[in-house]
């Protein structure tokens, strides 16, 4: 049987045979064993946090921005549980977690000894599933891997004293893609969910030569281009005689989208990344990567669309004004994070089409509300100026994801917490419009908490906005932007 040390090194070198560079640790007494040969690794940045969830969000964000597998190593216990919603969403994103866990040796397994649960395939489909470094080499990186590593009772460890095993990769062929797209008939929208930066110049491309009615998503990347038939107020499609969707990227977080679970009729094909459908009727998939050629021969003539203009609405709504705004000021060149549903929606309805902002991300994977500040945090790593505009619940789901900014250096960060006094997007859904107030209460969690003493805490400038008048300038590298619009 190996010792420790010996499989410590096993699983380091595997990091390293997969090109990670950065490495999140939170730190415990049974992955001591890990930590040292991590750190003794100049290939590595090494993060640290003190709470597991946060810190696989954190990781996430890291490798959204990246484009590379992120490392987060873990102690043993209910520590692992913790990756779970980060690893649900970096699933359905398909962006590469590399989860390194510690163990208690197999044998107290179903035991009830203290730290010790049944850690083996804990993620079940969310993760592959390994227990021997040398079986993590197959991982192609398009979901997450689940490292977990069975250790004996910690030994003494003495530093520079472990070596990491090399591994080598199986080598991989390079590989081009054509795809073949159906003939769409003339009444055809196009969508665009998220797009990684490595797709957005096929498909702009294509989108202008389709010449189709399309609506994009902020974290396309692509929602402000020149030459697209723009779609800003996705109501203008339930006046539309469609008979075809054809969509790109991650699955789309407008209405529309979900009402053609029912719009059978409606022919729907997908070019994804992810590989998911994103409906549960019968629609068409075709799994797009980087170097994806698009065969548009024989495609029907749309040129007589109607133009760009007939759909750009105003601001309806005093928080969607204030949405305008901030996209008017954040400069093209900054980071924006949008979180979670209701920042999303005004942001792709209101935000003006004047300033591009193509560095626009959200976490649409799994459409859940956790982690958005520590995804945020990890995303604007090396930036000059990141802006995260988020609801005030999902600022609560995530308060101590300010952990990491003595680490992160310098760049401009700026918060905006839509303070609305709850989940004011519950409201708006079909099955909630008859709620009485009580029953808004409860469903929307209202509350009067405010930011200020949150922001004091982590020595973040504190700044209030009731979205009239000019924006507050912001004097510190690290500012919280608590927007309170009048009467809410």
């Amino acid at each position: 049987m190996k010792k420790n040390s010996e499989r410590a090194g096993d699983a380091v070198g595997c990091l390293i045979a997969h090109g990670i560079e950065d490495v999140v640790i939170c730190a415990g007494a049974r992955n001591a064993p890990l930590i040292v040969p991590i750190l003794e690794q100049e290939c590595f940045t090494v993060w640290r946090h003190f709470d597991e969830r946060s810190a696989a969000f954190f990781a996430l964000g890291l490798a959204k921005r990246k484009g590379k597998a992120v490392a987060v190593v873990t102690t043993s216990g209910t520590a692992v549980a913790e990756l779970l919603p980060a690893t649900i969403e970096a699933f359905y994103s398909g962006i590469p977690l590399f989860l390194l866990t510690a163990d208690r040796p197999e044998r107290f397994r179903g035991s009830g000894a203290p730290q010790a649960i049944d850690q083996e395939k804990l993620f079940g489909e969310y993760a592959e599933y390994c227990d021997d470094p040398a079986e993590t080499l197959d991982w192609d990186q398009r979901v997450p891997l689940h490292l977990n590593l069975c250790l004996e009772e910690p030994e003494p460890i003495l530093g520079g004293s472990i070596s990491p095993t090399r591994y080598s990769l199986p080598e991989k062929s390079e590989s081009s893609q054509t795809v073949r797209l159906p003939q769409f008939p003339k009444n055809t929208v196009a969508i665009v969910g998220e797009l990684p930066a490595f797709l957005r110049n096929e498909v702009l491309d294509f989108l202008r030569k389709l010449n189709v009615p399309t609506w994009c998503d902020g974290s396309s990347g692509i929602r402000e281009s020149a030459g697209l038939n723009l779609v800003l107020d996705e109501s203008i499609f339930q006046s539309m005689d469609i008979e075809a969707v054809v969509r790109f990227g991650g699955v789309p977080s407008l209405r529309f989208w979900r009402d053609l679970e029912t719009r059978e009729e409606v022919m729907v094909h997908n070019l994804t990344h992810t590989a998911w459908s994103g409906l549960a009727r019968e629609s068409t998939t075709s799994t797009i990567q980087e170097g994806t050629v698009f065969d548009s021969t024989g495609l029907s003539d749309h040129s007589g669309s109607r133009t760009p203009e007939s759909f750009v609405s105003p601001p309806t709504t005093p928080e969607e004004t204030a949405i305008r705004k901030f996209s008017e000021i954040i400069p093209e060149e900054a980071l924006v994070f949008l979180g979670n549903s209701l920042p999303i929606r005004e942001w792709n309805r209101a935000a003006t089409i004047e300033t591009p902002h193509p560095n626009c991300f959200a976490n649409r994977g799994a459409n859940g509300i956790d982690g958005e500040l520590s995804t945020f945090f990890g995303l604007s790593r090396g930036e000059q100026e990141s802006w995260a505009i988020l609801g005030d619940l999902t600022t609560l789901y995530d308060l101590n994801a300010p952990w990491v900014l003595d680490q992160l250096g310098e760049g401009k960060r700026r918060i905006v917490v839509i303070n609305n006094g709850g989940g004011k997007i519950f409201s708006k859904l079909p099955s909630m419009k008859g709620f009485s107030e009580e029953q808004k209460f409860v469903s929307e969690n209202h509350h009067q908490l405010r930011f200020e003493h949150w922001a004091a805490m982590w020595q973040m400038e504190y700044l209030k906005w009731d979205g009239s008048g000019d924006f507050p300038q912001p004097k510190e590298q690290m500012s919280v932007i608590e927007l309170k619009v009048e009467g809410k």
